[in-house]
């Protein structure tokens, strides 16, 4: 996205996003690749400018793609939440595919009481991710992808699309570690209780819900980014159709996100 359309995207936005979101243009402008951008409502945010953060920030926060209250089903949301809270559990969030940071920080603020796990693979996405999240007690951030079982990934990634990187297993050295839901649960403690799962893996959904699914007999809301579309022919959203439809969840839409409500 070139500079122009950059600002375009933004002024339509800034009744959410705050006038002080464009000051990364002037700065970008100057020559700063990342920069620390006022965000209304939420302090600031930092921002690569030639990557897809801008995008990420305003999926997340424009068009809040991740706010549950928008819906009826919240109220259910929120009484799992306070009854794990009521009963002395730690409501845990998983956030597979943080990318830089701003889900995690959405639902940091949703669920101050939650721990959300944040699990992202990128390198680069890392160093941002950290900024952002540094001020937050609530969040762990892992360097990691997520699957089905344990195991090792290599990174397939296209520059300035921080948001698109992929994970493939093949076994090989020096790749990223895989941890599963119940790896991610466990990092609440003993009294943890999952609450929300949120998925935008690029593809790797395929792994996730082929197997060890008992994770989704226990959660209250999966989030997932489908991505049939840039992988035509292979399927990866087939597992997710066959573990979700089986399972008693309402299906709501938001944005690109499919949701998954527990009845």
């Amino acid at each position: 996205m070139n500079s122009f359309k950059a600002l375009s995207k933004d002024l339509k936005g800034l009744r959410r996003l705050g006038i002080g979101f464009l000051t990364r243009h002037p700065r970008a402008w100057l020559g700063s690749d990342l920069s620390e951008t006022p965000l209304k409502g939420f302090g600031s945010v930092w921002l690569r400018y030639g990557d897809s953060d801008a995008a990420v920030a305003h999926q997340v926060f424009a068009g809040r793609e991740y706010d549950l209250k928008r819906f009826a089903q919240y109220e259910r949301v929120d009484a799992a939440y306070q009854a794990i809270l009521a009963r002395g559990g730690r409501p845990v969030i998983v956030d597979a595919g943080a990318n830089i940071g701003l889900t995690a920080m959405w639902f940091a603020r949703e669920f101050p009481s939650a721990l959300v796990v944040a699990i992202e693979p990128d390198p680069s996405n890392l160093i941002v991710a950290r900024k952002n999240l540094a001020n937050f007690g609530n969040v762990k951030l892992v360097e990691a992808a997520i699957g089905a079982e344990e195991g090792v990934v290599t990174l397939v990634s296209e520059a300035g699309h921080g948001f698109s990187t992929r994970t493939q297993r093949d076994g090989g050295a020096g790749g990223v570690l895989v941890i599963t839901v119940a790896d991610a649960k466990a990092l609440g403690g003993p009294n943890a209780e999952l609450l929300i799962v949120k998925a935008d893996i690029e593809g790797f959904e395929a792994d996730l819900f082929a197997a060890n699914l008992g994770w989704l007999d226990e959660v209250c809301v999966v989030f997932v980014e489908v991505h049939d579309w840039m992988l035509p022919g292979q399927h990866t959203s087939r597992a997710l159709q066959k573990a979700m439809f089986e399972r008693e969840f309402e299906l709501l839409i938001r944005g690109e996100n499919l949701i998954f409500v527990r009845l």
